[in-house]
């Protein structure tokens, strides 16, 4: 018999055949490698086509030759890729303003060879151009019809479709003022007119100036009394970009709609008719009447102050930079701004590769990035943008690095005519210069002895944001000594307020701590200064039972006795607790020791004592040991009752303090330090409504004078204190407007808190009302009962405290004397605070004489609040 296998533990036989020998193993890694390779593979040939579209027309000598190529590499694509063609077409379309007429192009060559999937990117653009129309989208609106509009000069769509739907734009404008959404269907068409190509302008000649006629008729009728709000240099009459627009239209008819900044790509003919297979467009389906219920607005800014460009005329250039050619240079620049907001270097590549050779060129790149940094009311993007954006122009263009300068030294000759928020930008962008120039600049506007109270306060805005980007020391050595006068101090936390010079300053300094925060004893210590006792605490349940189930021990009479006999009262309950507990322990063994022991027992009969009585006098001595050592100690930590309670404002500014000190060293301290002792202020908060508010205005008050030299901290523990619920907002507000000295209410710091406060009282009532027309979308009633119930409370929030704002800055116009600066300052504000946030405010501004205390008994703030009624 043969020999059989020898069988494993548990009687079966191994295995015939082992893992690695599994001949299906090579077939499944092979049909998996292939599966990756294949992936790997679309994901390449996806970002081929993307990188192939979106990079054509990048060199603009070569724009016919690209054009072509692309035609013929993804020609094998448009089956398999045909969607993702068509988004990154359109996406292009939308982003690339210099590059609209170039897609059209492709599309236009395209569309012989790929009928369906071209007309399927036209249909799909004039969705997204309805869209975008409806939802206000100004800027996509109008790149999508500009895009329409070059596959007209293409040939592609048939121009009498185009005009039509350029009519129906202009429609939407009919019958409406600005200030109800009137300037958004003549700035669409008027900005889409000059990328009309000159043949197709001749050949449709009497519907383009048709188009021309209706915009010039609402404009006529256009009243723009808000540009003088909107002036970045006080006494300047600058139109705004749909006026100038008009005026650019009209330049290009003298000009036989002839432009150098417009790229027409040749080799097309334009048609009436167009091509047959072309899809039709369809009509808008948005009128006028929409755009009023809508309550889309468009807020046109104006155009760039030429405060270079103005003298370069007779300075080697051939002829002047004609008008259309102007507007469409800074149109350009703006939308490319707006597009490329997330990428600074992309987006100086793609200002560098406007197609446009003029000795202007450089300046008037310059005049409107600084016009659109100090755009009113407020610019598109933080100023650190721009301030990169400048940086990277120069890095890739040397000759613009001296135009630069020249910019900064022009507007800051001009700090007297500065608008006030223009001021607090350029100061911001200026410390940005500085630290990128190695702290050089010109500053002869600012020594000598004709130095204007205007520029004192530019230049001691900048330092103090410079100041924040390094450090007070590198300041000094860096700056020329001549406006040293000007830096602030070094950024110190307070060390002589009159609370730290209190002894029961240094006792709360070692209750309150970082690590292992003891919050009962910092609140058993402030309840001592106030005179209130402590909460009662329930009694654990393991302390008020006996060992071995023993009933429990009754309670002392003695704690309702006088703070005179407080201190017997422990000791001989701690003594009578270890006797009854020492004879529970031993009544079965000995039950005679339960019998009490006088103190009038002889010393000689203590050795005779049974051990339970012996462990029972010893553990009561110990108690009485242990009380009596105890009690010294507790007095030694919190000092003497004082005579009189605090006032409990008195103890939240002892405490605030001794927490400030603690965190003083990083924010990150601070952070700690408030998240372990939080329960403490909410302790102390009274319930009453108006004591709550002054325990919160005490905490502000605290916090402004600890860090009355560094104004970053201050913004940072504000912030920290508002979003841990410490303090109100009502209570920054009004303590940050009463603020007078080195950090009164014209302080940078003191307007970051208000603007923030501001700022998150409005995202709060935008959030409410996003999550309510969210829950209205999917149907949900009980969700919008919730949200509706949350408007009205929000709302109202903001209400107040705009009120408020404005209420605290009358207060201030009125206490400050006729010529003191701060008085025009303050008027400023009351524009500025309007300006920026009229669109949310808009009930309170033109009810300002009725709820806003003392406007009606102020010329000059009524008039304030009259002329943003423009707005």
């Amino acid at each position: 018999m043969a020999q059989g296998r020898p069988l494993r533990r548990g009687g079966r036989a191994p295995a015939a055949m082992s893992y690695a020998a599994n001949p299906n193993k090579n077939r499944k890694e092979k049909a998996e490698t292939e599966a990756v390779a294949a992936a790997k593979q679309e994901r390449a040939d996806r970002e081929r086509i993307r990188r192939l579209i979106i990079t054509l027309g990048d060199d603009n000598k070569k724009v016919v030759g690209q054009i072509k190529g692309l035609v013929g590499a993804l020609e094998e694509d448009v089956e398999l890729h045909g969607d993702l063609m068509a988004d990154t077409v359109l996406e292009c379309a939308k982003c690339l303003p210099l590059k609209t007429g170039i897609f059209a192009a492709w599309i236009a060559r395209m569309f012989d060879k790929h009928t369906t999937w071209a007309s399927s990117v036209i249909t799909r653009a004039f969705e997204e151009l309805r869209s975008a129309v409806g939802e206000g989208r100004a800027t996509v609106a109008q790149l999508l019809l500009r895009f329409l509009v070059c596959l007209g000069n293409t040939g592609t769509l048939a121009l009498t479709q185009v005009l039509t739907l350029l009519q129906q734009v202009l429609a939407l404008s009919e019958g409406l003022r600005p200030a109800k959404g009137g300037d958004l269907g003549v700035y669409l068409v008027l900005v889409s007119l000059p990328f009309i190509s000159p043949a197709a302008r001749s050949k449709a000649a009497e519907k383009v100036d048709a188009i021309v006629a209706g915009a010039n008729a609402y404009l006529a009728s256009r009243e723009a009394r808000w540009k003088s709000l909107l002036q970045i240099l006080r006494g300047q009459d600058l139109p705004d970009r749909l006026e100038a627009l008009a005026s650019a239209v009209r330049s290009m008819q003298q000009a036989s709609w002839a432009s150098q900044a417009v790229l027409h790509v040749p080799g097309f003919e334009p048609s009436l008719e167009g091509k047959p297979e072309a899809p039709s467009l369809e009509p808008l389906g948005f009128a006028a009447e929409d755009v009023k219920k809508s309550k889309i607005r468009l807020q046109v800014p104006l155009v760039a102050s030429r405060f270079l460009s103005g003298g370069l005329a007779n300075d080697g250039a051939d002829d002047e930079l004609s008008e259309h050619d102007r507007w469409v240079l800074e149109d350009y620049i703006v939308t490319t701004i707006e597009m490329f907001g997330r990428d600074v270097d992309e987006c100086s590549k793609q200002i560098l590769r406007i197609p446009l050779l003029h000795p202007h060129f450089d300046a008037a790149v310059i005049e409107t990035v600084f016009c659109q940094m100090l755009r009113l009311p407020s610019p598109v993007l933080l100023p650190l943008f721009y301030s990169r954006l400048l940086e990277c122009l120069a890095e890739k263009q040397a000759s613009m690095v001296k135009l630069i300068e020249q910019a900064y030294s022009v507007l800051l000759r001009k700090t007297t005519e500065l608008d006030e928020e223009c001021l607090e930008v350029l100061a911001e962008a200026f410390a940005y210069h500085l630290m990128h120039n190695s702290y050089t600049a010109d500053w002869s506007p600012f020594t000598g002895e004709t130095i204007t109270v205007p520029s004192q306060r530019f230049l001691r805005r900048a330092f103090e944001r410079l100041q924040r980007l390094s450090f007070h020391q590198n300041l000094l050595h860096r700056l020329p000594e001549a406006v040293h006068v000007h830096v602030p101090p070094e950024p110190l936390a307070a060390s002589s307020l009159p609370a730290q010079a209190k002894p029961e300053f240094t006792r709360i300094l070692g209750f309150v701590r970082i690590k292992d925060p003891d919050v009962k004893k910092v609140l058993k210590y402030c309840r001592r200064l106030l005179k209130m006792s402590l909460p009662k605490e329930e009694p654990k349940q393991e302390d008020s039972s006996p060992a071995n189930g023993a009933p429990a021990a009754p309670a002392e009479e003695g704690a309702k006795g006088s703070r005179e006999e407080a201190p017997a009262a422990p000791a001989e309950e701690g003594a009578k607790r270890s006797r009854e507990e020492g004879s529970g322990a031993d009544e079965s063994a000995a039950p005679e020791a339960k019998k009490q022991r006088t103190a009038e027992a002889p010393e000689e009969e203590a050795p005779k004592e049974e051990p339970a009585e012996a462990a029972t006098a010893a553990a009561a001595s110990q108690a009485e040991g242990t009380a009596a050592v105890k009690q010294p100690s507790e007095e030694d930590e919190f000092g003497e009752a004082p005579a009189a309670a605090w006032p409990l404002e008195s103890v939240a500014e002892l405490f605030t303090v001794a927490l400030l000190q603690h965190g003083a060293k990083t924010p990150t301290h601070m952070s700690k330090i408030l998240d372990g002792h939080q329960q403490v202020f909410a302790e102390l908060r009274p319930e009453v409504e108006d004591e709550a508010h002054g325990f919160a205005r005490a905490v502000v008050r605290c916090v402004f004078d600890f860090w009355r030299l560094s104004g970053q901290r201050l913004e940072i523990t504000l912030d920290a204190l508002l979003h841990r619920g410490v303090v109100t907002p009502r209570a920054v507000v009004e303590q940050a407007l009463a603020q007078r000295g080195s950090m009164g209410c014209d302080s940078t710091p003191v307007w970051n808190m208000i603007n923030s406060v501001a700022r998150k009282s409005l995202e709060n009532w935008q959030s409410v009302r996003a999550e309510l027309a969210r829950a209205k979308r999917l149907g949900k009633p009980e969700v919008v009962d919730r949200y509706r119930r949350q408007l009205e409370p929000a709302v109202q929030e903001t209400a107040d405290l705009f009120t408020l704002v404005f209420t605290g800055l009358v207060r201030n116009f009125q206490d400050f004397e006729d010529k003191d600066t701060l008085r025009k300052v303050t008027l400023e504000r009351v524009l500025t605070i309007g300006r920026k946030y009229h669109a949310f405010i808009k009930p309170l501004i033109d009810a300002a004489e009725s709820r806003i205390p003392g406007v009606a008994h102020n010329p000059e703030i009524a008039s304030t609040f009259h002329s943003l009624r423009a707005l």
